[in-house]
């Protein structure tokens, strides 16, 4: 809208004659209706007097769209505000899972690492088509526990004169071969 457009709109809104508004503009009226026709325009001053008469601001007077600029400009910031504090959220969310899993390595690598503290070895043999099954246990705590678990009640072997589970196997094997049997032992 221009300058001449909002005048009149202006004038009717105060209900003003173009005489009354030329007679407070100290010019004729037919300066008031060639303003308003858009022939001509109010100068600097005469916009500035226009402007007190209708108790509005020059912005508003010549309808200059520095609202609109501004509030555009605003909503902008308010859209790149958001998308920063949204980057900032996943920048943070990564941090904390980061964090979270050094704090875990640091104060729990000693349990993920931790080495067995037993180990349990199972074996057949057969001896005289009689199959025995043979449960080897060892305990790495000390001291070092070595058991034997089986239902061959002729195995003489005393498993605490051992402190590795691969002597008390070979000797199992050697007993039971002794007595014509043989052991499947897997690697």
């Amino acid at each position: 809208m221009k300058i001449g457009n909002k005048m009149l709109e202006l004038r009717k809104q105060n209900n003003m004659s173009q005489e009354q508004l030329a007679e407070k503009m100290n010019v004729a009226r037919q300066t008031i209706s060639k303003w308003e026709l858009g022939e001509t325009s109010p100068d600097l001053e005469q916009s500035k007097r226009l402007s007190q008469i209708f108790n509005v601001s020059l912005d508003d007077l010549v309808n200059n769209e520095i609202k609109n600029i501004l509030f555009a400009k605003v909503s902008n910031m308010e859209r790149l505000t958001k998308v920063v504090i949204n980057i900032l959220k996943i920048i943070l969310i990564v941090i904390f899972i980061l964090v979270t899993v050094l704090v875990s390595k640091i104060f729990f690598e000693e349990y993920f690492s931790v080495e067995p503290n037993s180990l349990t070895i199972s074996f057949l043999c057969v001896i005289d088509d009689i199959e025995y099954s043979y449960r080897v246990f060892q305990s790495f705590e000390k001291p070092n526990i070595l058991q034997i678990y089986t239902r061959d009640n002729n195995l003489n072997i005393n498993s605490s004169k051992y402190d590795d589970y691969n002597w008390l196997i070979e000797d199992i094997n050697k007993n039971v071969v002794s007595r014509g049997g043989k052991c499947f032992i897997e690697n």
